[in-house]
């Protein structure tokens, strides 16, 4: 399957010699290769057809050329930025080699800033696809209906879907869809990478996407990172990272009280999101994150205030 890949890339590129390293990790229906050749290393993305995407890489090379810290998307022979082979649609980006980042005071300092300049970009008359919040949770009710768990889980997922706000926030702007630590790489300089899902909407959404990792989960979260522990496994927020990130990013970006007032619902959306993702076991500690997200809805929104 892969071999075929290759040789398409070896027609559409000018790449020399292009050769397959390993498969990356990736969620749902989409699929991404890394690659190299003589000079360089590249990321394949795999993804089901689709026009939104057309757009948004367009709309990513652009935003490059501006000097956004950013993959490169590589262009075809044909000036394309983009291939098709078969339902699926493929791209070339540039590979940011550089390792994921761990919780620090430097790293959500530098965090704040970028977001913040993320959310600055202008967007003008791009045809970019409209972010669909009220789509996603009738999309994750659905799901929540169809699977066989803890009738008490059950029922207080659909039951946070019934009662989400139907305001999703007044300040709106570009939004990247999955703000995590593992999609911001490099040390004096961040990069924002798997751009798949950039939208324009409220950008409240990636702050709540945001908070949701500063509540890391022992030992999973810390294994990641290669960070050891001696704490049983709870959910930790990481309170002072938090703060020094709504202090750099509120240099960039002022939120109204709106925005605020929804920010702790958002949080607890990107984990509701994200609970029946596999492998077995990521189940519990999203909805741990969940439920302690919950419980500091409260000082949540009143660090928000202080900042933004």
């Amino acid at each position: 399957m892969i071999s075929s890949k290759i040789e398409k890339i070896k027609k559409e590129y000018d790449l020399k010699n292009p050769v397959f390293l390993k498969k990356l990790e990736t969620r749902g229906k989409r699929s991404a290769f890394l690659i190299k050749n003589d000079k360089n290393k590249y990321v394949l993305k795999v993804i089901p057809n689709n026009k939104e995407l057309t757009v948004r890489l367009e709309f990513v090379s652009r935003i490059k050329k501006q000097g956004v810290n950013l993959p490169a998307i590589i262009s075809t022979k044909s000036n394309k930025k983009y291939f098709l082979q078969s339902d699926n649609l493929l791209f070339l980006s540039e590979f940011i080699d550089q390792k994921e980042n761990r919780p620090s005071r430097y790293f959500f300092s530098e965090l704040g800033r970028a977001v913040g300049e993320f959310h600055k970009i202008k967007i003008g008359n791009s045809k970019i696809p409209e972010l669909d919040i009220k789509g996603k949770i009738q999309r994750l009710k659905a799901i929540f209906f169809r699977k066989k768990i803890d009738i008490k889980i059950r029922k207080e997922m659909i039951n946070f879907c019934n009662l989400f706000p139907p305001i999703f926030g007044l300040t709106t702007g570009l939004v990247h869809g999955d703000i995590s630590y593992f999609n911001v790489l490099g040390r004096k300089k961040l990069f924002l990478i798997d751009l798949d899902d950039i939208s324009r909407g409220p950008i409240i959404y990636d702050l709540g996407q945001m908070i949701a990792f500063v509540f890391n989960f022992t030992p999973f979260d810390f294994s990641r990172f290669g960070m050891k522990t001696k704490h049983a496994p709870r959910t930790v927020f990481l309170k002072s990272g938090f703060e020094i990130f709504l202090k750099n990013y509120s240099q960039k970006i002022k939120l109204s009280k709106e925005d605020l007032e929804i920010l702790p619902q958002m949080a607890m959306l990107a984990c509701a999101e994200n609970i029946y993702l596999k492998p077995d076991g990521i189940f519990k500690w999203n909805y741990k994150r969940f439920k302690k997200i919950e419980e500091e809805k409260d000082l949540i929104k009143a660090l928000s205030r202080k900042y933004l």
